[in-house]
């Protein structure tokens, strides 16, 4: 098989009379959409109390990260805007012209946000339990049992390693008393 140039491919938009592809709109929102991210990062990060020590306090991390983020999202957003586009590697199997299925996505979204909102009232447990059964439902797993069990068991590790490994406060819920 010969390899074809991305600008041959049929399904690749024309080049412009200057010789430049025109913006891929899902590489810009990607671009913009890590952008924004950097940038929430960073602005909850000096939300952050400085800690004892002004050199390594509990900022540093975050603000490597925030600031990291927010730098490759400017990257991305000038590349994108100068008609790069994020080019499936050769290796890779795909077929850029299948039909796209959001329904995997759109259970792991579902689980995260349910969690999300469930968490405060019911627990870390029970909140972490409910977004860790949404990934195993959405990878196909319909061991229903099973992923109740795998979910609750992971969550309560989390939990025990976030509270007594690390000293972290996160909320019980419904098992206070409990764990």
């Amino acid at each position: 098989m010969q390899d074809v140039p991305p600008s041959a491919h049929p399904d690749a938009p024309l080049a412009s009379a200057t010789g430049r592809r025109g913006v891929s709109v899902p590489d810009l929102l990607v671009a913009l959409g890590v952008t924004g991210l950097g940038l929430l990062l960073l602005l909850g990060t000096f939300q952050i109390p400085f800690g004892i020590n002004a050199v390594v306090g509990p900022r540093v991390f975050p603000l490597i990260v925030s600031v990291g983020l927010t730098a490759l999202g400017v990257l991305l957003t000038v590349n994108a805007l100068r008609g790069d586009r994020a080019e499936p590697a050769a290796e890779e199997d795909t077929d850029p012209n299948a039909p796209v299925h959001l329904e995997a996505a759109g259970i792991v979204l579902g689980g995260f946000l349910l969690g999300t909102v469930l968490l405060p009232t019911l627990g870390f447990v029970i909140g972490t339990a409910i977004m860790y059964f949404s990934v195993a439902l959405a990878f196909g797993e319909r061991r229903w049992g099973l992923m109740l069990v795998v979910s609750l068991l992971v969550a309560l590790v989390t939990y025990e390693v976030f509270t007594r490994g690390l000293g972290l406060n996160l909320p019980p819920g419904v098992l206070k008393g409990i764990i």
